[in-house]
């Protein structure tokens, strides 16, 4: 039985801590709103001792609630509480004036290598397209010499049959002669 209260108090830490965990991982970023200037407290009330100051548009992360209080946590890792009421999730317009100018710049800068990029294939298109009308060119060049190439071909080989039928026409008529002039001798 001892063993058994050993191991209560270790298991109700270890929820503690998940519980904790849990809480630190829901946090919402928020920001200190209008023109103000707020306190950062050790505690959820006006009695505990002020850690820090906070302007208009600090950036921290807002942790749990308690009451009209928020357990917040700074960018560089301190954390304690503030008045709900003094902060906002929307950023405040000169933050929001900075985020915008920074997108610009950055689109800007994107839209001159756009820009450049798009010369450099403008360019490339034109040199393509004009390979492309040499080459079109060239093609129909030596289609059209081997349309000739096949022609010449096709009337060499008429020729070439024309000049066959034509000695054999020769031959066989000069054979002819030849056996009707020895037909009349041999009669004579």
């Amino acid at each position: 039985m001892r063993r058994g209260r050993s191991l209560k108090p270790r298991i109700w830490l270890l929820g503690l801590i998940v519980l904790s965990s849990a809480a630190l991982c829901h946090a919402e970023r928020v920001y200190v709103s209008g023109y103000r200037e707020i306190m950062l407290r050790s505690g959820p009330s006006v009695e505990h001792r002020i850690l820090a100051v906070l302007k208009t548009g600090n950036e921290m992360e807002a942790v749990s609630e308690e009451g009209e209080y928020s357990l917040v946590v700074l960018p560089d890792g301190r954390q304690g509480y503030v008045l709900k009421s003094f902060l906002t999730g929307e950023a405040p317009p000169l933050r929001q004036i900075e985020e915008l100018t920074a997108k610009v710049e950055a689109q800007a800068a994107e839209l001159a290598e756009l820009r450049g990029r798009n010369t450099e294939l403008v360019t490339d298109n034109e040199t393509l397209a004009k390979k492309s009308s040499n080459d079109k060119q060239l093609l129909r060049r030596l289609q059209q010499e081997s349309s000739d190439l096949q022609r010449d071909i096709r009337l060499r080989w008429f020729l070439a049959g024309a000049g066959v039928l034509l000695a054999g026409w020769i031959m066989g008529w000069t054979r002819l002669r030849l056996r009707r002039r020895a037909r009349t001798r041999s009669f004579t």
